[in-house]
C-alpha cells in the first residue's frame, strides 16, 4: 500500500472536535462553564490554519515538482 501525504485540514479539525468533546465533558463533570462565544471563531481559526498549511505544503510539493521536471530536460 502506497503511504499517502498529510492532510493537514482533516488533521486539525480532529483535533479541535476532539479537543471540544474533551472540554464539554469536562465542563459536565467539574461544573466548569464553557463560554460559547469562543468555541466558534476557535474552531473556525483552526480550520482555517488547516486549510492554510494545506495550501502551503500543495505550493511547495508544486514547485518541487516543477524545479525536477525543469532540471531534468537541461
Amino acid at each position: 500500500m502506497r503511504r499517502h501525504d498529510l492532510d493537514w485540514v482533516s488533521l486539525i479539525a480532529g483535533i479541535v472536535f476532539l479537543s471540544l468533546a474533551v472540554a464539554y465533558a469536562a465542563s459536565g463533570v467539574t461544573g466548569f462553564e464553557l463560554d460559547v462565544r469562543i468555541v466558534w471563531p476557535v474552531v473556525l481559526v483552526a480550520l482555517g490554519a488547516g486549510g492554510i498549511a494545506t495550501a502551503v505544503t500543495a505550493n511547495a510539493r508544486e514547485e518541487r515538482a516543477f524545479a525536477d521536471e525543469s532540471g531534468a530536460e537541461e
